[in-house]
């Protein structure tokens, strides 16, 4: 019984199988390395893109923050401008009723004056009129106005 192999079956049977190792590894095992250093480039590539395009979202956003900030000083100022405008026109419009107002209290203060001197004077005539009368009944005789 001999111990050490025989070098031409040991190689007949090595042959065979370093065919299917080198075959393996082109067919399988060097396609698959390409796959996955190009998969792990488009996967670094796009972590890369989505940086530059999250910086520049923060940029964006960081200007229209600062625009919006602006239009919104702007639009305070103008309620600020249009409410002072409202309270002139409102307080002239105020001051206008308030001396229409006046001038019809005025107005009709002097009527009613006018109006109450006319019923003094007639209830005078009048009250004047009824005492002689009633004296003249009280008396019995008629009295004669002055």
């Amino acid at each position: 019984m001999n111990i050490i192999p025989s070098l031409l079956p040991m190689a007949l049977n090595l042959l065979p199988f370093l065919v299917a190792i080198v075959g393996m590894y082109y067919i399988i095992l060097k396609p698959m390395v390409a796959y996955l250093e190009e998969r792990e480039t488009a996967i670094s590539q796009g972590l890369q893109e989505a940086e530059k395009i999250e910086a520049q979202i923060k940029e964006r956003m960081v200007a229209y923050e600062a625009e919006l900030e602006r239009a919104k000083g702007e639009v305070a100022a103008l309620r600020a401008e249009r409410r002072a405008e409202a309270q002139a026109a409102y307080d002239e419009v105020l001051a206008g009723a308030r001396s229409d107002a006046e001038a019809q209290i005025e107005a009709a203060v002097k009527k009613i004056d006018a109006a109450r001197a006319a019923a003094a004077t007639a209830l005078k005539a009048s009250s004047e009129d009824l005492a002689i009368q009633a004296a003249g009944q009280v008396l019995g005789r008629q009295l004669a106005a002055r």
